[in-house]
This record gives C-alpha cells, structure tokens and sequence, in this order.
C-alpha cells in the first residue's frame, strides 16, 4: 500500500541527492579552475622570468656588468627549472617538441652568456668576432624565448576563458536543470500529496453541510486510508448514538402519551362494557335489531380500541426510515389521537389541510415531528393551535423565519411543499430564536426537558431532505414553517 510519508521523504532524497551532486560538481569545478589557475601563475612565472632575463641581458649589454650576466643566467635557469616542475601545464598549452625546443633554448643561452662574460676580457681581432656572434646569437636567442613565452602566457590566458565559460554555462545549466528538477519533483508531490488531502477536504466539507454519509475511500495511501476508516468508524458511531437519542426521546414521549392513550381506551372499553352487559341482562327478552344494534357498537368500540392502541404501537417501534407515500391529513389525525389527553379544557387544534394532500415521507418520523411541535405547544401553554398547508409562500414571507438550514437554489418555491404549526402561547424571545434547535437547549427547568425534540426534528425534517424555520413575537404566539420537497404527484 503506498504511503504519503513514504512519497514524501523519497521527494526530499531524491531532491538532496541531486543537491550533492551539483555540490560534488560545483566542487570539482572549483578544484579543476584552482589547478587552471595554478597553471597560469606558472606561466606568467615563465614570462616574467624570460622579461626579468631579457632586461639584465640588455644591462649588460650596455654597461658590461658582470652581475647583469649573472643574473640573466640565474633567470634563464628559475625559467628552466619551471618548464621542468610544470610540464604537465605547459604540455597542455604547447607542443612537446616547442616545450623541448624551449629548453635547448634556455640551456644555450645560459652557455652562451657564460661564453660571453668569459670572452669579455679578450680585445684581439678574432676574439672580438667570436664576441659579436655571440652576442647576436644570446639576442636572438632572448627575443625567441620572450616571444614563445608571451605566445604560451595568451594561449593560458585564451584557455582560462573558455574553461571559464564553460563552467559558467555547465553551472548555470546545471542551476536551470535543478530548478526544473524541483519545480516537476513538487508538482509530482503535489498529485501524491495535495490532491488526496484536497479530495478529503471536499468530503469533509459535504460532511459539514450536514451530509452525513461515510467517506469513499478515494486513494491508496495509507495515512487517507486510515483516516478514512476512523472517521467512518466515527460516523457509525455517531449515527448509532444518534438513534438511541431518538429512541430516548420517543420513549419520554411516549411517558406522556401513554396516560393519555389509557384515557382513550377508557372511553371504548366502557362502552363495549355497558354494551355487553346490556346483552347478558336482555338477551333473552330483547328483540334480534336490539341485539344486532348492542353488538354492532360492541364492534365499533373496539376497533376504535385497536386503532388507538396500534396508532400507539406503530409511533413506539424503531423501524428503519423508509419513503412511502403517505397522507399528511391522516398522519396529523393520529397524532391527534396520541395527544387529545394532553390537550387541556379549551385547548383548540384546527388542522387546515386537504385531504388529498399526500407526500413521500416516513410516516413514522413524521409523526413525531408533528407530536413534538404541537407537544410544545401545548406545554407552552397555548389554547388555539392551527396546523395547516399554506400556498402562495414567497421569498419575502419566507426571510421572517429562522431556518435550520437555508434553502438552496434548486429548492425553488415551486419544488416546495409547506407545513405550518403555529400557536397563540407566550413566544420565544428573539435571543433565543437561533438556538431552539440546538441539541440538549431547553428553557424549562432543570429535570422537565432533555432539549432534543425540536433537534430531532429538524434532524427528522433534514433526512426527508427538508428544513424547518422559526418565527415568534414574545406574547403572541410562534409559528413553525416546515418545508419538504414537492412531487409533481402530491396533492394541492
């Protein structure tokens, strides 16, 4: 399985490899222009040996010293002595046979100078020939010497330049090809790098908006996919906490509704009672439409009995959310039918929504949206409640409510279906509008409220793909908007 920080420290191996090896050149380079430059004092040492012996040659000369020969014999010797210890440099400027020639050279003009002086005392006729051919030959032999040596110290000087350029042109190819180098090295760590962090981002951020779904496992390093199977080991976590906290919630409902639904039954029960007591006491002496009528209501009651007791059961049992078409009319009467016991004496519930309206949604989960809002309401102390399926929303209606979640620019106002659940209670404060649906937020007191009703709701609402909005005037009342995605097939 590759690995990001495998990737990664490859890069910067390879990147400090590359870095020594321009290093061991640049070195190299310098050691080479160092031996190059050891090479041209060495050559201008053997011009200025050649000048230095040329100018106590022509002292000489002229004044007849013989301190001035010795010391252009002793400069014609250092000069030998030079082209001896640097041959290696001067075989790379001259021929061999020039380098030899240079040294026949030196060596006559050291024994003709010698000659020279030996001669100078001798003033007879034939000595004195012997003198001026000398002389003309340690002349001609200076003017070569000079001539080759300042010959040698150009051409030192014309290769210095061309290694000089060269280096710089292999330096600066070299700094050109290692910036390339780095520039593809990065853009290749970038694709390795970046790009899985970058993909992971856009997940994560899919995952703020409420998208609540388990990563993909989109690359093959091993720190993402890591990452990937913890956090979604996470969100399983997380999504199994979120159930139990619904079902915690439906349970402490249920608390409530429960006395109420005992209620209920009391009602069909003690009719089928009197019904079939009437029955045992007149059934020998009443007449068969008497009975007929007596069992008929038996019958009724107790369907009324078990369609209270299934409407409880169905809103306790924890199914697995599931679309189907359902009717909203029928969905709000059995929730109706959960809470008329927590209904107080003069509590009104008008429900203003047509029959025919229907609508894909978990019916289960839609009712306990629907018994938690008008739940509150009712503890708020509210005595009208209206729920009803208000059309013609606008744009400007809707910006007076606070949303759970904004709506989108494809949740056109005609993709829209609206629910609304409004109250004359007390209200809520305009500071704590932004907060009521807030996980474990409550204003009741410590011990009657776990703050997670209007959480599960708009958790409820989000899941069918929906929101739900607030608004309130302390004092008058609150109304909750709620708005699911409409079908071409839902009822007006």
């Amino acid at each position: 399985m590759q690995s990001i920080r495998r990737k990664i420290t490859f890069g910067y191996y390879l990147f400090a490899a590359c870095m020594i090896g321009l290093a061991m050149f640049s070195y190299a380079s310098l050691r080479f222009l160092e031996q190059r430059l050891d090479w041209g004092v060495a050559v201008a040492g053997f011009l200025d040996m050649t000048l230095e012996m040329r100018r106590f040659e022509k002292n000489y000369f002229l004044f007849g010293k013989a301190e001035d020969a010795a010391a252009a014999q002793a400069y014609a010797g250092e000069a030998l002595n030079l082209l001896e210890e640097h041959s290696a440099a001067y075989r790379e400027l001259a021929a061999t046979a020039e380098l030899q020639q240079l040294q026949d050279w030196l060596e006559r003009y050291s024994l003709q100078m010698a000659r020279l002086v030996h001669a100078a005392g001798v003033r007879t006729g034939a000595h004195a020939d012997e003198r001026a051919a000398t002389e003309a030959d340690i002349r001609e032999l200076g003017r070569r010497l000079s001539a080759h040596a300042e010959h040698i110290s150009a051409r030192e000087h014309e290769a210095m330049r061309e290694v000089l350029g060269r280096s710089r042109t292999v330096l600066v190819g070299l700094l050109i090809a290692v910036t390339l180098f780095s520039l593809i090295l990065a853009h290749l760590l970038t694709r390795a790098v970046v790009q899985p962090l970058r993909r992971l981002e856009q997940d994560l951020q899919a995952l703020g908006r409420g998208k609540l779904e388990t990563l993909p496992t989109r690359s093959g390093e091993r720190e993402i996919r890591s990452f990937t199977q913890a956090f979604n080991r996470t969100l399983h976590e997380l999504e199994l906490r979120r159930r139990y906290l619904v079902q915690a919630e439906k349970l402490a409902s249920l608390g409530t509704l429960v006395s109420g639904v005992a209620h209920e039954l009391n009602n069909p029960l003690s009719n089928i009672s009197t019904s079939t007591q009437l029955l045992v006491e007149e059934l020998d002496a009443a007449d068969p439409a008497q009975t007929r009528a007596w069992l008929r209501d038996v019958e009724e009651q107790t369907e009324r009995a078990r369609h209270i007791v299934a409407t409880l059961l169905d809103f306790s049992r924890d199914k697995p959310f599931a679309l189907q078409r359902v009717s909203l009319r029928s969905t709000i009467d059995k929730t109706l039918t959960l809470l008329r016991a927590q209904l107080a004496a003069g509590c009104e519930v008008r429900v203003d929504v047509p029959a025919s309206l229907r609508l894909d949604a978990d019916p289960q989960k839609l009712q306990q949206v629907f018994v938690n809002l008008i739940g509150n309401a009712v503890e708020a102390g509210a005595r009208r409640i209206r729920v009803e399926a208000p059309v013609g929303a606008t744009d400007a209606m809707l910006e007076s409510y606070v949303w759970t979640r904004p709506p989108t620019a494809a949740e056109a106002l005609d993709n829209a279906l609206f629910i609304a659940v409004a109250d004359d209670g007390p209200g809520i404060p305009a500071e704590v509008l932004p907060k009521v649906f807030d996980p474990f937020f409550t204003t009741k007191d410590v011990g009657q409220g776990s703050g997670l009703g209007l959480y599960l709701v708009q958790e409820i609402l989000q899941r069918h793909g929906g929101s739900i909005g607030v608004a309130s005037t302390p004092g008058e009342g609150s109304q909750f908007l709620i708005r699911l995605p409409r079908t071409a097939e839902d009822g007006a």
